[in-house]
């Protein structure tokens, strides 16, 4: 590839890198203001549990103790979540620098694949738990305990552990080039 080429493709990447910046730094705000108002509002907390939950959402009693206990059982995977993007943030902000091939750019993306990888077991556990406490107020025999799984937590299995493990030979291969850098 020519010098010419390579240049634009640098400023095509600072340029995409930017804007997903931008698009991160949005959606962090964005889930942090919609999380709340899910939780403040009933008809959105309704909707999260059936979201999350399906039918067996309807059923279960929505008091202000539910919906805050319901409200700190989606704390844990959206905080998750949260920190995963500002990982992706940074990252999208060291290649907008110009910081492309590096250490950090790869630790960056491995605690992003970590973050995603472990959505696959929070989305089970929170729904595992959210039916059991929200139906704790039940009589007796109307007590709910609900494991569900979906293709989403697959797909964050797999998808996380693929950028683990893609980060973690970037990581060695930007450790091998410093290295050899001080070689020379």
């Amino acid at each position: 590839m020519s010098t010419t080429g390579s240049n634009a493709a640098v400023g095509r990447l600072a340029r995409l890198s930017q804007a997903m910046m931008w698009v991160t730094t949005i959606g962090i705000g964005l889930i942090v203001v919609l999380t709340v108002l899910g939780f403040a509002i009933p008809d959105w907390t309704r909707n999260a549990l059936l979201a999350r939950l399906g039918q067996v959402g309807s059923a279960l009693p929505l008091t202000p103790a539910a919906r805050l206990a319901a409200a700190a059982i989606f704390a844990v995977p959206v905080g998750v979540m949260l920190w995963g993007l500002w990982q992706v943030r940074a990252l999208f902000r060291g290649f907008a620098e110009g910081r492309v091939f590096t250490e950090d750019a790869a630790r960056r993306l491995q605690l992003f694949g970590v973050a995603v990888l472990a959505q696959a077991p929070l989305g089970p556990l929170t729904a595992t738990l959210l039916a059991l406490t929200l139906s704790l107020a039940n009589p007796p025999g109307q007590r709910l305990l609900l494991v569900a799984f979906s293709l989403n937590d697959y797909f964050a299995l797999i998808i996380g552990g693929v950028l683990v493990a893609v980060a973690t030979v970037m990581r060695e291969a930007a450790r091998l080039a410093e290295e050899n850098a001080g070689f020379v």
